[in-house]
């Protein structure tokens, strides 16, 4: 009898699966996860462990892609007014959100980390009458705020294996440190945490994801390979504004220059060198029908199969914005707001992962690796992880999908939570007590 089998899982997958419920209801956007954080703590300090947040763990210099001042400040009176520990919003203020706990073995051992991402997408959730969360009434409350990815049932994982391994310390060898990252969407969150050097102890490290692939639950890969690196940046086209009608020659036409931007950045050459990606998410213009508009913005991003070809895209894309801007008479700016790189997983790790899996009930398949198809922040960590002398891997835990990621239908497969915190607790026991020989 391993030590796994004294927990009752499905006891735990109806506590994580209310979590889950709990943190999609009130789902908060990247740097505002403030009550989701909260709640996160309180379930911690409940184990008994310490957990560190708001600006000790953060590099404020690397918070990339902060929301306005006004936004900032409405979710966290909003996050107020939602939670019972105010005391720990109030701490997290000014985006400081998620939070590191370690959870120490009996055993000496190597130091392994886990990290699950808690923010939402800006997203409005779909009020069909089929919708589960509408069905069982957890929709989300916050208007163009929704869990479209996963990451509600990311955090739900996180509680469940801090409990497990909480439950099974005398078994466990060394520490774990478990990361509960804001910010992962637009890639903004884990340069803040990373620089601050919170990883570079580990000698393994697990990150994880739902769906992504379309199978049954049960279904899980080891690794994935061609993390798209990627750039988010905004563009802003500063013109000249005139009356339309009785002198636009006064005029500098931001949203002409912007529109014209639009149009050749998504023209830009592609390399032969592997996939690129480019997207232009929004684009805000003018102030009326009659001025010429003076102000245009942007959301930018580009992507590619290597740290290369994405900058390849960028600095195409960057070019394209500022010869636009020009030929109708404005400027441009860019500003910086998030980013990743590509990594490879590494493959004794990997191939421990692939032994460990299918020894847990529960998965019916194992796939070595699977093409990850876009850009994760995990990958900051785990290069960070790599470049002092670690080794780390990202698993995909498969579910059907209703509907892609990032759509208001998007939904997850339940089933998926407790079986994603059995496996991440197995893996944790598997390194830590016969430790891989490089």
């Amino acid at each position: 009898m391993s030590a796994l089998d004294r927990i009752d899982f499905e006891a735990l997958g109806r506590e994580l699966i209310a979590f889950r419920r709990d943190f999609h209801k009130y789902a908060e956007s990247a740097w505002t996860e403030y009550r989701t954080t909260a709640r996160i703590i309180s379930e911690l300090e409940k184990l008994g462990l310490p957990v560190k947040f708001g600006p000790e763990i953060h590099t404020p210099e690397k918070m990339f892609g902060l929301p306005k001042p006004a936004v900032m400040e409405a979710c966290y009176q909003r996050a107020l007014s939602e939670t019972d520990r105010p005391e720990l919003v109030e701490r997290m203020k000014g985006g400081f959100t998620g939070c590191i706990t370690e959870i120490v073995g009996a055993k000496p051992g190597p130091t392994v980390g886990v990290r699950v991402d808690i923010d939402c997408n800006d997203l409005e959730e779909t009020d069909k009458p089929e919708h589960v969360p509408v069905a069982e009434g957890f929709r989300s409350v916050h208007p163009g705020c929704m869990h479209g990815c996963g990451h509600d049932a990311h955090a739900a994982i996180g509680l469940g294996l801090a409990k497990v391994l909480c439950a099974l310390r005398e078994e466990l060898c060394g520490k774990v440190i478990l990361v509960f990252q804001p910010g992962e969407e637009g890639l903004r969150g884990a340069a803040s945490l990373t620089a601050r050097g919170h990883f570079s102890q580990c000698d393994y490290f697990f990150g994880g994801h739902v769906g992504l692939i379309s199978g049954p639950v049960g279904q899980v890969a080891a690794s994935g390979h061609d993390f798209l690196a990627s750039t988010k940046f905004d563009v802003f086209i500063h013109g000249v504004p005139a009356h339309a009608g009785a002198s636009p020659e006064l005029g500098c036409n931001a949203l002409a220059a912007a529109a014209a931007a639009v149009t050749n950045m998504l023209a830009i050459s592609r390399t032969s060198q592997g996939a690129s990606r480019i997207n232009i998410g929004t684009l805000n213009a003018g102030t009326g029908r009659n001025v010429i508009p003076a102000e245009a913005e942007m959301r930018v991003e580009t992507r590619g199969k290597t740290t290369a070809i994405n900058e390849y895209m960028e600095a195409a894309a960057k070019r394209v914005c500022e010869a636009a801007a020009q030929m109708y008479g404005c400027t441009a700016e860019t500003v910086y707001m998030g980013g990743a790189g590509n990594v490879v997983c590494d493959k004794p790790l990997v191939d421990r992962v692939i032994d460990v899996l299918n020894t847990v009930p529960g998965v019916t398949k194992v796939l070595p690796d699977v093409d990850f198809g876009g850009g994760e922040d995990v990958t900051t960590m785990m290069a960070d992880v790599q470049a002092h002398g670690g080794m780390a891997t990202e698993l995909v835990f498969c579910m059907p999908l209703k509907a892609p990621h990032h759509n208001g239908c998007f939904d997850v497969d339940e089933k998926v939570i407790p079986l994603a915190a059995r496996i991440f607790t197995s893996l944790v026991l598997s390194v830590s007590s016969d430790p891989i020989q490089k």
